[in-house]
């Protein structure tokens, strides 16, 4: 018994040893995956050849690459770790990458990089999906359940939305220049939106979304387009140069079939609010016109009682300027009147005064001369007379 180890100090003994192997430090090793599982946010799975298995510890899963189906070929980095108290040998993973495909990888994020650089990805580029859209391409394949399931979730909603199907490959080494064909075609056509989708698949699967070529012909396009590429975790270059994303077909379907059903009834409520206003603005005018024309009656009787009596006074005052007017203007009359009676030469002649005329005209002292005849006018009568002598006044 002296000689003997307890379990704690045999598993530690391990431990130490384990720990102690720097070959078995940041080691890549090569298998298949299996049993791939997720508990939050870390994943655990075996990773085996056909002779062996090993347990394997994959912390914060979503950092590294993860596979998409049983059985995929990876390479994983991480340090071999014995946990004591359940006595089990595993891998702690680091990283993960798929094998053949690691440096496709790099390139994929290298392309991601430079298209982003030139602003392809720019969201000031993108066009707004039509809301209310009457007729939509999809480029997809027709033998795949894509179509299906954008049609049948349309159609849940929205029974006249035209759906066209361009069928393309969307899978193998041509599949990016047909769909770059397809593209550059139904451009021309006049839809509303066109839906570039394909159903889930395994990363090299979903290359043909990846294409450069295919991300500059979408960047290009004058319609509004969707890319519903795979499943919701999987992401291409189509998904960021398209105007819009789908997370999957069917998503795609969601996005462009607006429900007839509730927007017909979203209007008719519209409608109805609009006349309830229309109806309670009319009634608030109507009665504002009825009160207006009241105080405008009233204003009115009240500013032509006004103008009457203003019309009234006006009269009056005319009156007694004519009346003063009048008056004054007789009394100068009668002025002048007299005036001229008294510079009346008749009157003079009457008062014994005469008018002296010599040849017509008017004469005087200075311009008669002895032996001129000259006319002597009287209130009653002239007498002609031949001038004897000229006395001048004071001389007699």
């Amino acid at each position: 018994m002296s000689e003997s180890l307890s379990v704690s100090q045999l598993a530690g003994y391990i431990r130490r040893v384990v720990s102690a192997q720097d070959g078995l430090r940041n080691v890549t090793v090569y298998g298949e995956v299996s049993g791939f599982k997720y508990s939050g946010a870390h994943a655990y799975f075996r990773i085996k050849d056909q002779d062996a298995s090993i347990d394997c510890s994959l912390f914060n899963a979503r950092r590294t690459y993860n596979p998409s189906k049983e059985g995929e070929s990876v390479l994983v980095t991480g340090s071999v770790d014995f946990y004591a108290k359940s006595g089990k040998l595993s891998l702690i993973v680091s990283t993960m990458q798929p094998v053949g495909v690691g440096k496709l990888h790099l390139m994929l994020e290298a392309l991601k990089a430079k298209l982003k650089e030139e602003g392809l990805f720019d969201p000031a580029h993108k066009k707004p999906i039509p809301q209310f859209a009457k007729r939509v391409c999809v480029v997809t394949s027709k033998t795949g359940a894509v179509i299906r399931d954008i049609v049948r979730t349309v159609r849940n909603k929205n029974k006249v939305l035209d759906i066209v199907v361009y069928d393309v490959r969307v899978q193998g080494d041509n599949a990016a220049s047909e769909m770059c064909q397809a593209l550059r075609f139904v451009d021309t056509l006049g839809f509303d939106c066109i839906i570039l989708a394909r159903g889930g698949g395994s990363f090299e699967d979903l290359m043909p979304f990846n294409d450069e070529a295919l991300a500059r012909v979408i960047y290009d396009m004058q319609t509004p387009i969707i890319s519903a590429v795979g499943h919701e975790t999987d992401f291409s270059i189509s998904d960021f140069v398209a105007d819009a994303r789908a997370a999957t077909p069917t998503a795609a379907g969601e996005l462009i079939a607006y429900d007839q059903a509730e927007w017909k009834e979203t209007i008719l409520e519209q409608m109805t609010r609009s006349y309830r206003r229309i109806a309670e603005r009319y009634s608030y005018i109507q009665s504002r016109y009825t009160a207006l024309n009241g105080q405008l009656e009233a204003k009115s009787v009240r500013r032509l009682d006004r103008a009457e009596e203003g019309v009234k006074t006006l009269l009056r005052k005319m009156d007694t300027s004519l009346d003063n007017a009048l008056r004054e203007k007789q009394i100068a009359f009668e002025k002048l009147t007299e005036a001229l009676s008294r510079a009346n030469p008749v009157r003079l002649l009457q008062n014994g005064y005469t008018k002296l005329t010599k040849e017509g005209h008017n004469a005087d002292y200075d311009t008669v001369n002895n032996g001129d005849t000259i006319h002597v006018v009287g209130y009653k009568g002239t007498l002609v007379c031949e001038v004897k002598d000229k006395i001048p006044n004071g001389k007699e």
